[in-house]
Parts: C-alpha cells; sequence; structure tokens
C-alpha cells in the first residue's frame, strides 16, 4: 500500500469521509462517487445516506391551461440543471400533466383528469431523465374517481409504490386502494376498502404513506404493503391546529412535509396573521416547532377577507416548507401574484415567480432532485410488462 494511501486510511475514517461529502452539493457527490468503490459503497449504505444532502432546488408548477408546460421555480442559490419539462419521455404526442412528486421522482398522467379517467401514467426522475410507465393504469367505465400516489423515500428503499384510490358508483361510492410495485411492476389486488374519501395532500415519510381526509381533519396513515403477504397497515392520526371553519369559511388547508425523516405540517391560524409549524412526535402527538408572523412578511395587518359571494378566505396561501433548509414558499393571491420564499431564521423573502393570474396555477410540487439511477430489475420488469 502506498505511503499517502495508508495514512488518508488511518487518518479519515468511513464517518468523517461521509462528514466531508455531506458538505457537499447532490449533484456534486453523484459525480464524485465514481472516484473509489468506497465512496460509490457510501451512496447505497442505508446508514450514511441519512448523512447526504437532500435540499430542494425549487417549485414544480404548471399552469391549468391544456397543453401547458411543467416548469422549475427556482430556489435562491438552487441548482437549475433541471429538465423540467421531461423533453426525454419519447413517444408521447399529447403534453403531460404534473400530479405527483416523491424525493425527486415525478408521477404524471396523459389523457384525461382523474374523474375522466386515467391513461398512460409514467413515473420519471427529471435529475437522471429516466422514466417508466404504469401498465394497466385505464380505469374501465364502472370508475367514479382514480387518484394515484406515488411513494418513493431512497433512505427507506431502492424502488417505489404507486397507491391507487379508486371509486365506483356500483359500492356506494367506496374507495379501493391498490398498489403497484416497481420491483415486479405489477399491481396488487385490492388491499383495503373505506367509505371515507382519501384524496387530499399526501407524503411518503419512512415507509408511510400519509393522506389528508378530503374535508376531514385527520390523516390515513397507510404501511408500505409487504410484497409476500401484501398486508396494508393502516390507522388515521388527527391534524392539529383548526378544522374546517363555518359553512361560509373558504381558507386554503395546511401542507404536509417531512423533516429529518419527521412528518410536519402547517397551517394558519383561524386569522391568517400566524402560521404554525409542528412535527409528528411517536404516532399522534403534534409538537409546535415554529410560530411564524406573517405581517411583516406580506405588509399589511389583515389576512383574512371576503369574496363577491360572502365567503371568507385567507389571501394567501402555503404552498411549501422545508425546515432544514429554514424555507417556507407562500403565494400572495392579491399583490401581484407572487410566489415568495420566507426565511424562517432570517427573515429575509425573495420572490421566485410572478405569474399573470394565481387561480390558473393548477399544480405546485417542491422539488428534491435524487439523481439515483432506477435499479435494472425495474427497468426490466416495466420492458417485459410492455
Amino acid at each position: 500500500m502506498e505511503p499517502r494511501q495508508w495514512m488518508t486510511t488511518i487518518v479519515l475514517t468511513d464517518d468523517l469521509v461521509v462528514e466531508i461529502l455531506s458538505r457537499l452539493p447532490l449533484k456534486s457527490f453523484c459525480r464524485f462517487k465514481c472516484v473509489s468503490t468506497s465512496w460509490l459503497a457510501f451512496s447505497s449504505d442505508l446508514h450514511y445516506r441519512q448523512k447526504l444532502p437532500r435540499t430542494p432546488v425549487g417549485l414544480l408548477y404548471q399552469k391549468r391551461e391544456h397543453g401547458t408546460a411543467i416548469h422549475l421555480a427556482g430556489l435562491p442559490s438552487s441548482d437549475r440543471d433541471i429538465d423540467s419539462t421531461l423533453s426525454f419521455v419519447q413517444c408521447y404526442e399529447r403534453p403531460l400533466e404534473l400530479k405527483h412528486c416523491s424525493n425527486g421522482l415525478l408521477l404524471c398522467y396523459h389523457g384525461g383528469m382523474p374523474s375522466k379517467g386515467i391513461s398512460d401514467a409514467i413515473v420519471c426522475n427529471p435529475a437522471t431523465q429516466e422514466w417508466m410507465s404504469l401498465p394497466d393504469t385505464e380505469p374501465g367505465p364502472a370508475v367514479c374517481y382514480a387518484s394515484y400516489k406515488l411513494c418513493f423515500d431512497p433512505l427507506w428503499s431502492q424502488y417505489f409504490y404507486v397507491f391507487k384510490f379508486e371509486s365506483s358508483p356500483s359500492g356506494g361510492f367506496d374507495t379501493e386502494v391498490t398498489v403497484f410495485f416497481s420491483e415486479y411492476s405489477t399491481w396488487s389486488n385490492c388491499l383495503w376498502e373505506t367509505s371515507d374519501i382519501f384524496f387530499g395532500d399526501s407524503l411518503f415519510v419512512n415507509g408511510v404513506l400519509y393522506v389528508e381526509h378530503l374535508w376531514r381533519h385527520y390523516l390515513l396513515a397507510l404501511d408500505a404493503p409487504d410484497t409476500c403477504t401484501q398486508q396494508l397497515n393502516h390507522r388515521t392520526i388527527q391534524l392539529p391546529g383548526f378544522p374546517y371553519g363555518p359553512e361560509r369559511f373558504y381558507c386554503f388547508d395546511g401542507r404536509l412535509w417531512q423533516s429529518s425523516g419527521v412528518l410536519c405540517y402547517a397551517q394558519q391560524e383561524f386569522y391568517g396573521c400566524m402560521i404554525r409549524i409542528w412535527s409528528l412526535e411517536g404516532y399522534d402527538r403534534w409538537v409546535v416547532k415554529h410560530r411564524l408572523n406573517m405581517n411583516n412578511v406580506f405588509g399589511r395587518d389583515i389576512m383574512l377577507r371576503t369574496n363577491n359571494e360572502g365567503l371568507w378566505f385567507f389571501d394567501y396561501e402555503i404552498l411549501a416548507f422545508d425546515l432544514e433548509r429554514e424555507l417556507v414558499i407562500l403565494a400572495d393571491t392579491i399583490a401581484d401574484n407572487k410566489i415568495i420564499s420566507y426565511s424562517i431564521s432570517t427573515g429575509k423573502v425573495c420572490q421566485i415567480l410572478n405569474i399573470p393570474s394565481f387561480v390558473n396555477l393548477y399544480r405546485s410540487l417542491l422539488y428534491v432532485p435524487y439523481y439515483g439511477k432506477f435499479p435494472a430489475c425495474v427497468l426490466q420488469a416495466a420492458q417485459d410488462k410492455c
């Protein structure tokens, strides 16, 4: 062994090397892991991968007009070398519709809206420009509504899942849940059935899919099923803050995100001047982490207003938040239709996007790039199904 190599091995332990690498941008680390087999091993080790950087680079958004492309509004000092338009996806004549995002992977539909039937669903990675079609995603004529939830967490598994919530009038509008396993490119049978409507905001954290009820103030927690038994364990969790208000009180509900593998929730207080951010401790205990004053952010004292129909609403929306980067992404719906980032630690406000009319914004999702490749077995299984 070379003397220099021997000294490096003695002085720099694995923990110290990972600590150094964790300070690099994720894209740079993914390039540098080709330097040696030991660096490559760090990227596949679950223990060390938890220390590697995973920071959002921007907000993926798409306008409501038919045929519009998917765009990325970059956050300050972020890497914008991402093909968010998905031009690498081949053999499609119609534009893709952004539906869901999970730790760097995107779920897009090709065809009608979910209530009119979904066809040609794909999962893709804009950072690596890989993509694959999901088989059998076009519902039959009896389906009333279908919603797909993409679930991927590289710190938990290299494979992704897609949960399908499908309702039909014949069953009294009961919702059936099936799961797509990317490892085998197959769909399960119906694993669970409910009469509740869980089509709200969702997030996949540590092998658990959390889905908001459409109008009730609680979450459904679904454990990722085992590929052998295909059992779907589930429970409900009461959300913190206040539920939907009186009949004439119309407001945007809160937002889910995670911080260091812990589920978090943000919501305006009743008059909108403050935002609270909670983290889920244990199974059902919510702890307040931040209480943020919005008066200085928007430069006005009144945040609760009425529209022409007499409905009360907040004049701004919480689009996303990231506690590790200490950022909250907000949409000001009355002053120039701005989308801004607010620093929790410094109070600095930066405008990241200005659109002609906020009501035309169809979808906005916080995007964290993932530079890992699809496992070879996933691509092979998808090709075998085609």
